[in-house]
């Protein structure tokens, strides 16, 4: 059980990581693999730390496929958005386009990551 978390925990989190780096590239050129390297720890962290509840809730009620997919991608995106808040605090946070676009971005990559843990543990555990 504990090899099925840890391993789409890294495979999300690689996601995120990549996902940040083809995001940010065109705006920051070589910072953004810093941007990626630095966002990788992070999502894994986060990807461990709620990937157990998820399976093990998937399997106590057994989810049906949209179910469940529901349940991950909706998780993810409010998770997507949480992060930047939790990072760089609600007090540095000013309400305008371009903050509401980067959390939304933010979501975005949460709700790709969540598909993709979803997709691995649908054929892992459902099966």
């Amino acid at each position: 059980m504990f090899k099925l978390v840890i391993t789409s925990s890294v495979q999300s989190a690689f996601v995120a990581a990549l996902l940040l780096i083809v995001i940010s590239l065109p705006s920051y050129g070589a910072a953004a693999t810093i941007f990626g390297i630095i966002a990788l720890p992070v999502a894994l962290i986060i990807c461990l730390v709620f990937a157990y509840p998820l399976i093990r809730l998937w399997q106590y009620y057994s989810w049906s496929i949209r179910v469940s997919f529901a349940i991950f991608t909706v998780f993810g995106f409010t998770l997507g958005i949480l992060t930047p808040i939790l990072f760089f605090g609600v007090g540095g946070t000013e309400i305008s386009i371009r903050s509401a676009t980067f959390l939304g971005l933010s979501g975005v990559l949460g709700f790709v990551c969540s598909s993709t843990a979803w997709n691995f543990v649908r054929k892992q555990v459902a099966l």
